[in-house]
């Protein structure tokens, strides 16, 4: 049985460009006191979808959460309550962007020119930003709003070309609501400006920007890039072309059917590049941005329930050790945790930091080690037992890239750390697949393999690694039909390519067999 790629704690990243000049990357940033960011009190605030961690004012933390999940509430009934179904998202939310520079990530090497970013995992979703601030250009709603929207639209992130992703966030950045009225789409002022004193990129241009790209990374072109992308999503949502807006949905319908990106769109608009940036041109010079109101089943307004509790100081380490890992900052990661293990030897958190940096790192061993160090200290997280029972399992049943059936009791350990995993985290969509994988392995009871293997799709349908497992599953109970229909998305021509070659291997060697 081959198990898919090793599931990374930390995967998909967006960052919006607000651009700030002058960043430097340090440790222990001093406030307006003195005290360094790990010195302060810090509190943990939780809502029904998220938990924040500040050491700002609890009244503006406050406000963010209720903004926050009045923006949840609304999209929920717009979408429907699983489009924002996952683990509690976790809110960094420093008290200004001073504080926030050391743990934004780097670019090549460099501190990036951002103002606030959001990482996506499949054990955490995290948003990372500074408090808002009156009349602040880098702390307005508008960020935090954007960098949720990318949460919510993960479902098309395999599909949608960046300038779509960060086109979407932008408008849904402008959210305002009234009762049972949502407005998205409004105008952005500091995008129009840049658009007035700037010379549109050319459609194919915009279309080949990728994470990689300068115009998506450096200071002096990112603005005209997120701009630009704003623009071209107003305009084919809210635009004054009718023909656009109608036709803009069969964008994402050809996305999904394998078609690639340029193909789609001048198909969905039935229109070639040139005739739709000519028109992008003119509502531009035009200068009338309509947005849009959409209506709600029911009033989204009333308070939100939350809880608070003060971090002690093991935890204030962690959470920042926790974060600079998500970052793609590992040394000043381990830093934080060795200091948490130096303040309180017997909390687990230490550990388990430890050991998610020993398995982001590829370091079994290490891992095992500490994450089962956090275990016998009482940890009570899902994620340490999850990762404990998949490293321990690619320990003791990996033979080259398949698994073999292990011996019984063995396998029981293993399924109660999942079961603990589980019980912990229902919503994370990784114990599910790895208990699949595992019951597919030992192969006495199929039954449920299959159950856990859908519960995983069901959490996180954009996972394809998840695809090649139920696959695997249906080939191996003799369901081919259901199989073929499970491998066909990861061999259209805009899969991921890795995915492509592992979907094609698996069909065909079910074929010859």
């Amino acid at each position: 049985m081959k198990l898919p790629e090793r599931p990374a704690v930390i995967r998909c990243q967006h960052w919006i460009a607000i651009l700030i000049s002058g960043m430097a990357v340090g440790i222990g940033v001093a406030g307006a006191a003195g005290v360094p960011l790990e010195q302060r009190s810090w509190v943990e605030t939780r809502t029904a979808h998220f938990n924040l961690y500040s050491c700002g004012s609890q009244p503006a933390v406050n406000k963010l959460a209720g903004r926050l999940e009045q923006f949840c509430k609304a999209y929920s009934q717009l979408a429907g309550s699983k489009a924002v179904e996952s683990p509690p998202i976790v809110v960094m939310a420093f008290p200004d962007h001073e504080a926030t520079k050391p743990y934004l990530p780097l670019y090549q090497g460099k501190p990036s020119t951002i103002a606030a970013f959001f990482k996506r995992g499949s054990d955490e979703n995290l948003i990372v930003l500074s408090l808002p601030e009156s009349g602040s250009v880098y702390g307005g709603m508008e960020i935090i709003f954007h960098e949720y929207a990318h949460f919510l639209f993960r479902r098309n992130d395999q599909f949608w070309p960046i300038w779509l992703k960060e086109g979407m966030a932008e408008v849904y950045s402008t959210f305002e609501t009234a009762g049972r009225t949502a407005r998205i789409a409004s105008p952005i002022p500091y995008h129009l400006q840049t658009l007035n004193h700037s010379r549109l990129l050319a459609l194919k241009e915009l279309f080949s920007v990728t994470h990689d790209s300068p115009d998506y990374n450096e200071a002096s072109r990112q603005g005209l890039f997120y701009a630009e992308s704003w623009l071209l999503t107003q305009f084919l949502m809210a635009g004054d072309n009718g023909p656009y807006r109608a036709r803009f949905s069969q964008f994402t319908a050809l996305l999904r059917q394998g078609q690639l990106p340029e193909q789609a769109f001048t198909n969905a608009l039935q229109a070639p590049l040139p005739v739709v940036q000519a028109e992008l041109r003119r509502y531009l010079k035009r200068g009338a941005f309509s947005a849009i109101d959409l209506t709600l089943s029911a009033d989204i307004s009333s308070p939100i329930s939350l809880t608070t509790r003060p971090l002690p100081p093991v935890e204030v380490y962690f959470r920042l050790g926790n974060e600079l890992l998500r970052a793609g900052q590992p040394k000043a990661a381990e830093a934080r945790f060795v200091a948490a293990g130096k303040i309180t030897p017997a909390s687990p958190l230490p550990e388990e930091g430890l050991g998610l940096l020993a398995h982001e790192r590829g370091d079994q061993d290490a891992a095992l080690r500490h994450l089962q160090a956090a275990i016998q200290l009482g940890s009570k997280s899902y994620l340490a037992h999850y990762l404990c029972a998949l490293d321990e399992f690619r320990v003791i049943a990996r033979t080259g890239d398949r698994y073999r059936r292990i011996k019984p009791v063995e396998a029981a350990a293993l399924f109660s750390q999942l079961d603990q995993a589980i019980s912990l985290m229902p919503t994370f969509g990784p114990s599910q697949q790895l208990y699949g994988v595992l019951e597919m392995v030992q192969g006495a009871n199929l039954a449920a393999a299959g159950v856990h293997l859908q519960r995983a799709i069901q959490l996180e349908p954009e996972n394809p690694s998840y695809a090649l497992s139920l696959a695997q599953y249906q080939y191996l109970t003799r369901n081919s039909t259901a199989a073929r229909q499970t491998l066909a998305p990861l061999l259209l021509p805009n899969a991921n390519p890795r995915f492509r070659a592992d979907a094609e291997k698996l069909m065909q060697a079910n074929d010859r067999y």
